[in-house]
């Protein structure tokens, strides 16, 4: 059955990905682990690995265009295999409610909170379990290639995550130290869910973990 390839959310700032060079065509056959593209986030340009064996069917971005995050950029299935009822699954995704209510009366806005820390002015960047495959809910994390206190490259492989089809590996998104490590070896986190911190060394990481609702 054909399986569409979507931009993942390789930083967690990203809205949007640049395909920079496609190493793969239609037609070609890919394994998985295989490198499938290059893209350019907001923070650098990464690999972008194949999750599953089959042919290329499909490619809906060409290289230097802008794709957005969980936009369909390839099908992958078996030679010959109609790729367009996958295409047209999701083009017939649910999309996001868009049935506008009034506000009811009795509906008060919260309270803003009376110091509101601005998570934006703090230099470090939260890592959170990508979506490395089309029917991936979660990663186990089998390795931490670095500890907290490790200096890190935006290039560097931060940890090997087994996901429901293949291991693959998270790439850092910037340099900087590795501040903290919420998931253990061993142990499974959710698509989007925090695995780890890399910002500057010395920083306070607690109003990002707050925020998301995370223990420190």
């Amino acid at each position: 059955m054909a399986e569409v390839v979507k931009m993942p959310k390789m930083s967690d700032t990203m809205t949007e990905g640049v395909l920079a060079k496609w190493h793969k065509k239609v037609g070609d056959k890919i394994k998985s682990g295989d490198l499938l593209a290059e893209v350019e986030t907001d923070k650098a340009t990464m690999d972008l690995e194949s999750y599953q064996d089959g042919t290329i069917l499909y490619i809906g971005a060409e290289e230097g265009k802008a794709v957005a995050i969980d936009a369909v950029i390839a099908v992958i299935g078996k030679e010959g295999e109609d790729y367009k009822a996958a295409l047209d699954n999701e083009g017939a995704a649910p999309q996001p409610e868009t049935k506008k209510e009034a506000p009811k009366a009795e509906e008060k806005p919260a309270a803003a909170p009376a110091a509101k820390v601005d998570l934006s002015s703090i230099p470090a960047t939260v890592i959170r379990m990508p979506l490395l495959s089309d029917t991936m809910t979660e990663g186990t994390i089998e390795k931490w290639n670095f500890k907290v206190g490790d200096k890190v490259k935006a290039d560097d492989s931060l940890a090997d995550v087994a996901t429901d089809k293949a291991t693959m590996e998270v790439v850092g998104y910037e340099e900087g130290t590795l501040l903290y490590i919420g998931v253990k070896e061993g142990e499974a986190a959710a698509v989007n869910g925090i695995i780890a911190i890399v910002g500057k060394e010395g920083t306070d990481i607690t109003p990002l973990l707050q925020d998301s609702g995370t223990d420190a």
